[in-house]
């Protein structure tokens, strides 16, 4: 019986700052995250501001929402980087996920991994659907693994590689896949505000605030958490 899965993202590395050094141009304030102060600091060496004169400005929180939200400074958000593990993803997400080629990719290969064991990943309308029609898709999804199980054995007397690309063809877009993604602040800002909007592939708004939500500790100014 084929398992099903449930989308999970976790926060494996995100930028960290050297205290000392920027200590030495620009005071660290205790509310701010690494990634704050450091975008904090790249913004004020522009206008080599370091010594915050502008009382309405000088906390960093305040700073960011001016930079960023008002006048739309995104660049500096560019120096500080997140990196996110996807689990319990389908292909088609990967599909619509690679096409912010400001990503960094790294993802379970269905080349190199046999997937007579693949999981599958319902697609929210289904997982909303009654049970008799969930259980209708997974069926059906599971036949597209057991026609690949059995190509791969019809092609028994290739190397394991070419069984497996050969394959891979007959699996179901709603099979599961992993994958390591590493995206600097802007570029995972600019990807979840698209991808969370009413018109997005249902798949990618579910995932996209669950990066949000694993984001939201990296940068609570840029990634805030959704008033329920």
């Amino acid at each position: 019986m084929t398992n099903i899965v449930t989308p999970e993202v976790r926060l494996l590395a995100h930028t960290k700052i050297d205290e000392k050094a920027i200590s030495e141009w620009m005071s660290i304030q205790d509310a701010s995250t690494d990634a704050e102060t450091l975008l904090t600091m790249a913004g004020r060496n522009c206008y080599r501001s370091f010594h915050r004169p502008n009382s309405k400005t000088y906390d960093d929180a305040d700073y960011l929402r001016r930079t960023l939200g008002d006048q739309g400074h995104w660049s500096i958000a560019e120096h500080a980087t997140a990196t996110l593990y996807f689990t319990g993803v389908s292909r088609a997400f990967l599909a619509e996920l690679t096409r912010h080629r400001h990503l960094s990719f790294s993802v379970e290969s269905q080349r190199f991994i046999n997937a007579n064991d693949t999981s599958i990943v319902l697609p929210p309308a289904v997982r909303n659907a009654p049970a008799q029609l969930q259980e209708d898709y997974r069926l059906t999804a599971e036949e597209a693994v057991v026609d690949y199980i059995i190509m791969q054995r019809q092609l028994d007397n290739l190397p394991k590689k070419q069984r497996n690309e050969a394959a891979r063809g007959l699996l179901p877009n709603c099979a599961e896949t992993r994958m390591v993604v590493t995206g600097n602040l802007r570029a995972w800002h600019e990807v979840i505000e698209r991808r969370t909007q009413p018109d997005a592939d249902a798949e990618m708004q579910e995932v996209m605030r669950l990066a949000k939500d694993q984001l939201h500790t990296v940068s609570p100014i840029i990634f805030p958490k959704e008033n329920n």
